[in-house]
């Protein structure tokens, strides 16, 4: 087992940099300096390696600095850059077990085993030997010794489709809140039946779950990215699941194992290409919206394609599409995209890569940097701000690889080296907050903390985040949860909902800090502030006799009920705190 700090709430602080710009973000190529030289998905490679190009971040080594899985392709091995901690990376992929040379497509990371060390499931077409067949991805258990092994036979994940080399975009998430990680699958190709939902089973197997689970419309659909988040707060997250030529699908929960189509009734699926995806709340109106990346202008499928869609929530699983009015239409051939608060004002921004290969207008066409004016009005700013990318993007991701507090940014590629951009970001009135999430204590809740919701309030503003760890484009962020503060030097609140419905409220919290949050575990502490005192007392005694939503309002046992349970409760553990 890794060597987890098993507190309540661990800080790590990190010191403030020199500023370079006083509160003006910019963002500088750092590829070379970080040692980075990886070539993805050569010309050459099977016919639909011109959609590829993928990886994910994650910090596989548990020593605090995230790393990153990239693609390559058909003639090098894929490469495990891990953080060397000074702004540097280096390629431990041989070392690692992972030399083989693949076809590889898109990656998902998360601890499938809870055994507390991150894997890999990567959408494998084939091999230069064997050329693009079925059967050939791979789950890359993670020993916690700097090696991998192979395990997707084992584990039931080896095929999504039984008929041909297929597989795009695929994520973990606890679908069924059991504790462990589930799979979702994505297949492009027509018939190939390649959209898949994996149960995990607890043992290290997964079943096939997905025409029992899932409507038969996701057999239509020609599926690129994936998301479990919770849309409608009742902590079971939904299944997003973005597709090309109009089949993107919403499935709500039905927190029973199974999932109800409600795209058309949810205002959704409007995007005619629908490439990548993410989720924020955009307009700060505490409800998360759903961003899809997609084609705009004229191609031979279509005489003309009216690009990203922007879906607004407007609660019980409707949404309005707002892009062209937010000023978010037009991406070009959009693929990967991630939400990020880039100066730090306390709104999400958005970045999105783009291109493609055979039409003039796409071919040297510039990454896309969107900031947010809080009210989900955005205006392109990436020449302005330094992230001056017109290469052949597919994948991207978000991460703070050096600890300071800003997110950077990871675009992958096709036919070309990926690019790594570090944020600049310094100067007054650039506050910050990073959440990290330990739930090795709890095992009713999944590995770190995916389906974890956390409201961030600061004075009469309250930003709110959920770690989902979804597919943005064959591609997947780092796992936390990080808001921008502008001036506000301390949190008044951060409330942690995890997906079992308990809480934690930490209170009067230092910014400018990365914080690991465990779950709180005290039986009796009703307010959720980590300590047994008058204060749970008397919110038992203000609530008695309510039905409450569990772990709410002084059911200080998680039975729903505000009764005498409640008050031994609080009374058995007076003065206990989280440890």
């Amino acid at each position: 087992m890794p060597q987890h700090q098993r507190a309540c709430v661990c800080a790590v602080v990190f010191a403030a940099a020199v500023p370079l710009s006083a509160g003006t973000p910019a963002f500088s190529n750092r590829t070379t300096d970080a040692l980075i030289d990886a070539f993805q998905i050569p010309f050459g490679y099977p016919p639909l390696g011109t959609m590829m190009g993928g990886g994910a971040v994650a910090d596989f080594n548990r020593d605090g600095w995230m790393d990153f899985y990239a693609v390559r392709g058909s003639f090098f091995a894929d490469c495990l850059y891990l953080n060397n901690g000074d702004e540097t990376f280096t390629n431990h992929a041989t070392a690692a077990g992972m030399d083989d040379i693949l076809f590889s497509a898109g990656v998902a990371v998360g601890d499938f085993d809870n055994d507390g060390w991150i894997d890999i499931f990567l959408m494998n077409h084939g091999d230069p030997t064997s050329g693009d067949e079925p059967g050939r991805h791979r789950l890359y258990r993670n020993n916690g010794d700097g090696t991998f092994t192979d395990v997707a036979s084992i584990a039931g994940v080896e095929t999504s489709s039984p008929f041909i080399a297929d597989g795009f975009g695929a994520a973990f998430g606890d679908y069924d809140l059991d504790g462990d990680l589930d799979l979702a699958v994505s297949g492009w190709i027509p018939g190939a039946q390649g959209n898949r939902l994996y149960r995990n089973d607890g043992d290290g197997t997964f079943a096939d779950v997905t025409s029992a689970a899932v409507p038969a419309s996701l057999s239509s659909v020609r599926g690129f990215s994936i998301r479990f988040t919770d849309m409608d707060g009742d902590r079971f997250p939904e299944l997003l699941w973005v597709g090309d030529y109009v089949t993107s699908r919403y499935f709500r929960n039905n927190a029973d194992g199974t999932f109800a189509d409600v795209t058309a009734a949810s205002g959704t699926a409007l995007d005619e290409n629908g490439m990548g995806s993410i989720i924020g709340d955009f307009n700060g109106d505490g409800l998360f919206d759903w961003f899809v990346t997609a084609i705009y202008g004229e191609t031979v499928s279509f005489p003309f394609v009216a690009g990203n869609r922007l879906y607004l929530n407007q609660g019980n699983h409707t949404y309005t599409e707002v892009a062209a009015a937010a000023g978010v239409d037009d991406g070009g051939w959009g693929w990967g995209a991630t939400a990020i608060d880039i100066d730090h004002d306390g709104d999400q921004d958005l970045v999105h890569t783009n291109g493609w290969p055979t039409y003039d207008q796409y071919i040297a066409d510039p990454t896309r940097v969107y900031v947010n004016d809080g009210n989900a009005n955005f205006t392109e700013q990436a020449a302005a701000l330094g992230l001056t990318h017109t290469g052949s993007g597919r994948g991207l991701a978000n991460l703070d690889y050096d600890n300071d507090g800003d997110q950077d940014v990871l675009i992958f590629a096709y036919g070309e080296k990926l690019a790594f951009f570090r944020n600049d970001l310094f100067g007054p009135d650039t506050n910050w907050i990073r959440l990290l999430f330990d739930t090795s204590n709890e095992p009713t809740l999944a590995p770190d903390g995916f389906g974890t919701h956390a409201a961030i309030t600061t004075g009469a503003v309250t930003q709110v985040r959920q770690m989902d760890g979804g597919c943005n484009y064959l591609s997947v962020s780092e796992f936390s949860v990080h808001a921008g503060l502008g001036a506000a030097s301390t949190i008044d609140e951060i409330l942690v909902t995890w997906a079992n419905g308990r809480q934690n409220r930490l209170v009067d919290v230092a910014a400018n800090q990365t914080l690991t949050i465990s779950p709180c575990l005290i039986s009796g502490d009703a307010d959720a502030d980590g300590v047994v005192d008058f204060a749970d007392l008397n919110l038992v005694l203000q609530s008695w006799g309510m039905m409450v939503e569990p772990w709410r309002d002084g059911d200080a046992t998680g039975d729903g009920d505000v009764d005498f349970s409640d008050l031994n409760a609080v009374l058995a553990e007076w003065g206990s705190t989280c440890p």
